[in-house]
């Protein structure tokens, strides 16, 4: 819990702010009693749900998502994507990194690829697929298309 703590203010929420969420952070990222065991006991799993949970608790204004959404299982994936797709349709700015191209496909309205720090391209995410699967010579197969 005080790892939910910390995340909260560090994201510039008033403490009353962070303690109103706790609960709906914790319950929400399905860690169960590991809620309060330290993070240096946590599987990078778990860390990365906890760290997604809070991120979206906090109703930040612009959220930058790096790669989570593979973080856990089936269930929880499917729930990171229901939540995701919560926030895209509540007007904020979700920046989604990631290799997955088919959550870039499914879940972007816009697509930079960048190769060694630098733009190689910006169109739709499907223009940006097509290219990016190419330049690395891969079909788009279930393999290269899927969250594995």
């Amino acid at each position: 819990r005080e790892n939910v703590i910390l995340g909260g203010l560090a994201a510039g929420l008033s403490r009353k702010e962070v303690e109103e969420r706790a609960d709906q952070v914790a319950d929400w990222a399905e860690l169960g009693d590991f809620i309060d065991a330290p993070m240096r006991t946590y599987s990078s799993g778990m860390f990365s749900r906890l760290a997604f949970s809070v991120a979206v608790h906090m109703k930040p204004d612009i959220l930058m998502v790096d790669e989570a959404l593979s973080a856990g299982d089936a269930k929880f994936r499917e729930k990171a994507q229901a939540k995701m797709e919560e926030l895209r349709h509540s007007a904020r700015a979700v920046f989604l990194v990631s290799h997955a191209l088919g959550s870039v496909k499914e879940m972007c309205d816009d697509c930079i690829w960048l190769h060694k720090g630098r733009i190689a391209m910006h169109a739709s995410p499907q223009e940006c697929i097509d290219a990016y699967t190419q330049f690395v010579k891969v079909g788009k197969t279930p393999q290269t298309m899927e969250d594995l």
